[in-house]
């Protein structure tokens, strides 16, 4: 079994107040695209949406008018990324996923993921354990000392920014949420926590229009391509 976890509970803090998972796109709010890419993947049997309580009237509604199938919960977020998606493991197994099944961590705010993109990294983390969808840097990378001067340049052949969905086996996930936990740490992205288990994690390539919706000039930018 392959399970979604869609993460949509941020609060926007670099929108201008605007609320982005809502924010209209062609008629339809920006969580519409990023569920329907998962919704109409066949190899995806069930949809986790975590969010912000005061939300959930909305997602009721959504789910509703647009009909999906896949969405078995909505669960409410916690009080940072790792909690929320750790709370959505923890309905993935309520619901009936195994050790052995893939759960895949996805931001509620990329909207852009393709269905090759999901089939490659559910391919990627069945044969692997954990997998993540980056794209390849295109420019060069300098690393800064604590005064903004260069320190060195970085290969950009060796460098990848991470997007998501981010994928990872069930058992696992749950052992690398928990030593996160157990260890105070608070990572950036759901494979981090992998990796400190001293596991390797295959990247996937991903298309570079499949970004994170962060800043409002990133809405211009996907105007143009989401189909309504």
């Amino acid at each position: 079994m392959n399970i979604v976890i869609i993460l949509a509970g941020g609060d926007s803090s670099r929108m201008k107040k605007i609320n982005k998972i809502f924010y209209s796109i062609k008629g339809k709010p920006l969580i519409y695209y990023t569920i329907s890419a998962f919704e109409k993947q066949p190899l995806i049997n069930k949809v986790i949406l975590v969010g912000r309580k005061i939300d959930f009237k909305k997602f009721s509604n959504l789910i509703k008018k647009y009909l999906f199938k896949k969405i078995t919960a909505v669960v409410e977020g916690g009080k940072s990324r790792q909690e929320s998606a750790f709370r959505g493991l923890n309905e993935a197994e309520k619901s009936g996923a195994k050790s052995g099944d893939i759960i895949l961590f996805q931001n509620g705010c990329n909207p852009l993921v393709s269905k090759e993109e999901i089939f490659k990294i559910i391919k990627e983390a069945k044969k692997n354990k954990a997998a993540v969808l980056a794209q390849p840097a295109r420019d060069t990378i300098k690393k800064a000392d604590r005064n903004k001067f260069v320190e060195k340049t970085i290969p950009r052949k060796s460098i990848y920014l991470a997007q998501t969905p981010q994928a990872i086996e069930l058992s696992l996930a749950k052992r690398a949420f928990e030593k996160a936990f157990t260890d105070n740490f608070m990572g950036t992205d759901d494979v981090m926590l992998v990796e400190r288990l001293g596991k390797k994690v295959k990247i996937v390539p991903a298309d570079f229009k499949n970004i994170k919706i962060t800043y409002p000039e990133d809405l211009d930018f996907i105007k143009g391509l989401l189909k309504p």
